[in-house]
């Protein structure tokens, strides 16, 4: 992992190596190696694969860039991924902790606004999601209305 990284970072300034959480099996070696690509080799490090605020934390203090927490899927548990945000911001906030929080694994187009308003500083959307954000049937029906207004109002 780590000679992989060094040889991603060298592609441009703005790459973030994404490490996930531990090893397949739990292994424990990733956020050593987090530790050692943030502050040895100055690499910025997403760590990824995170269901809960404990994880991020931990990946945070390791010296984490960003800290990814898949809130669909903490949802898809049982939990509520809000809950999950307002306590890991708090804590980063309260450490004096620099990691962003990206969230991923959006379902629905409310998980948007409602994570960045938990503490959230990125929410990852697919199209579809971002395209219902933008299209709603009251503002196509005004759409409708300005442009049949402005057909009235043309003279011959």
């Amino acid at each position: 992992m780590i000679a992989q990284a060094r040889d991603f970072a060298k592609w441009a300034e703005n790459i973030n190596v994404k490490i996930t959480i531990h090893g397949p099996m739990g292994e424990l070696d990733n956020l050593e190696v987090v530790h050692l690509l943030e502050k040895a080799d100055n690499i910025r490090v997403n760590v990824t694969a995170m269901m809960s605020a404990q994880q991020c934390f931990l990946a945070a203090l390791a010296g984490a860039s960003y800290v990814s927490l898949f809130g669909g899927r903490v949802n898809n548990m049982g939990y509520n991924a809000c809950d999950e945000i307002r306590k890991l911001r708090k804590v980063l906030d309260d450490f004096g902790l620099k990691s962003r929080i990206i969230i991923g694994s959006t379902r629905e187009i409310l998980n948007v606004i409602e994570w960045l308003e938990a503490g959230a500083h990125i929410v990852t959307v697919v199209p579809n999601l971002l395209e219902g954000m933008i299209v709603h049937p009251y503002s196509k029906e005004t759409v409708k209305m300005f442009l049949d207004d402005a057909m009235k109002t043309e003279g011959p």
